[in-house]
Order: structure tokens, then sequence, then C-alpha cells
């Protein structure tokens, strides 16, 4: 752990480890440079941040597990594949100015976003039904998830929502068997009474996106409906959660793999979703 007692000392923690830190806080080298950084310190430099380090280091003062759980996914990845990775993973107190930042080389967890539910440090960037999946236990399926995405080759031309559905559900698919001893909800980034809501729903979602046609539609607005961030999809009900595309997309992709003798690179680096589609023969009704 650095200790920083002053401004210097910071600018100091900035240069030694630029080559992690910059990317975190998102310095670059322009004319508002000095403001910029004065901004970054504040956050530490303030009367809650001691308070806040102490909370910390109770609950993530044995990264031991966090390390071994990473490294062992990171090895059954490597097991299969052509292209190893061997990523450095940071932990960083950050002061809540970003969550997880990542490259080809690293791993760079502000862990301050994952304390406990019940902490009375938040995020102020984060809606509530976001900040559920934002604790210990998502920490590793979070980082590893983030990380791997810069491996999921998807198709920028074809815009359909089958196409956003397939490359979400690849990623998670992948995770999942990394994480072998992980719960689904956590990847999946829902409580369990949400995915098991999801689940006892799963012919009626099925048939809702057939019979309004979703599969292959291509608007930004209604992408986001079935996609994206939101508390309920209440197109569908008020009790099915957000980003239920996302969910049917690791169904197709699990029902996909299950005759497939694809490698988990393979899956990321496949981008023809209507293969994946078409040979899934996914059909929960």
């Amino acid at each position: 752990m650095v200790s920083i007692e002053s401004r210097n000392d910071f600018l100091n923690f900035l240069e030694t480890y630029k080559n992690i830190l910059y990317p975190f806080y998102e310095i670059h080298d322009t004319l508002n440079l000095d403001s910029k950084i004065n901004n970054i310190y504040s956050l530490v430099d303030n009367i809650y941040f001691d308070s806040l380090y102490f909370d910390v280091r109770n609950e993530f003062g044995n990264k031991k597990q966090l390390f071994l759980n990473l490294d062992h996914a990171i090895g059954i990845y490597n097991s299969t594949s052509k292209q190893k990775i061997n990523p450095k993973i940071t932990l960083l107190l950050s002061g809540f100015y970003n969550d997880i930042v990542v490259d080809k080389e690293n791993i760079v967890l502000g862990v301050d976003y994952f304390l406990n539910k019940e902490n009375k440090f938040k995020p102020r960037d984060l809606p509530l039904y976001v900040l559920e999946r934002y604790t210990p236990h998502h920490m590793t399926s979070t980082a590893l998830s983030t990380y791997l995405s810069q491996f999921n080759i998807v198709d920028d031309t074809d815009k359909t929502m089958l196409n956003e559905m397939i490359s979400f559900g690849k990623l998670y698919y992948v995770v999942e068997k990394l994480l072998a001893c992980e719960g689904q909800n956590i990847i999946l980034g829902y409580s369990k009474d949400q995915l098991d809501i999801i689940e006892e729903n799963e012919a009626f979602i099925y048939s809702f996106f057939l019979q309004n046609e979703l599969f292959f539609k291509e608007g930004k607005l209604i992408k986001q409906k079935y996609l994206s961030e939101r508390p309920s999809t209440f197109e569908i009900s008020q009790s099915i959660p957000g980003r239920v595309g996302r969910w049917m997309g690791w169904k197709i992709v699990t029902s996909f793999m299950k005759k497939s003798t694809y490698t988990l690179e393979d899956l990321l680096k496949e981008d023809d979703y209507k293969k994946v589609f078409y040979n899934s023969n996914y059909k929960p009704i």
C-alpha cells in the first residue's frame, strides 16, 4: 500500500506508475493537466478518505483469494488458447474515480466500488439497481468479463439486436466456464430471485421476442430496452429485470456450445452470430 501525505507524494505516485494510473484516471497531456490532477487529488485529500481506506482494508485486507481466483481462471483459459494472456492485477483505492480499467496487459480495479452493500460510502455515478452488483462477491467476475471483452470479436457492421445478444452471451459463457464455482446469477449480474424469475419465464420471454420480431431489430432505442441497464424490462413485465436480451444471448450461446468443439478462445473470436444462433437449436417453447 502506497502512503500519500501530500500533493507531491501524489504526483510522484502518478509518475511512478504512469502506465497504469494515467489510463485509470483518464489523464492526458493537455493544457488542463494541472487542473485535472488537482481534481483527482481532491478525491484522496478529503476528511472521509481515511475512513474509506480503513473500510477497504477491512474488506479486502486479504487479497490472496482474489488473485488466486483470477490466476486459476486465466490458467484454464490459457490451457486451450493459442494466444496466451497474463494480465497484471492492480488494486487501487481511488476515491470512487473509476471502477475498473483494462488493457491487454493490465486489470486495474478501483476496489472502493466493490465494498459491501451496507457500507456507508457509495459511488455517486451509479443508480441503486446497478450498485446491487458492485459487491465483493462480484469483483472477480466483473474483472474477468471486463478484461476478456477486449478479445470478444463482434461484427460492428451488423446492427441487429441478435448480434449484440450473442456478443454478450459469448462473454457470459466464457466467464461462467472459467469461474465454475461462481453462481450464475453473480456472473449475469442478477440476484438469485431475479434469475429465478427470468428462468421460470424463459418460454414466455422467448415467445415475446419472436412475436415482436425483436431479434433482427436495428434501432438504437428498441435495443436499449432489452440490452441496456434498466430496473425492469417493463415491455415484457414489471417483474422481469433489465438486460434480459443479454441473458437470452447467454442461453443461445450455451445451447450452441453443447454440440460445438470450440475452445473458449474460438468462441470469443466467432463473429458470425447467425452461425451461433441457427446452430444453437435454442427453442424453449
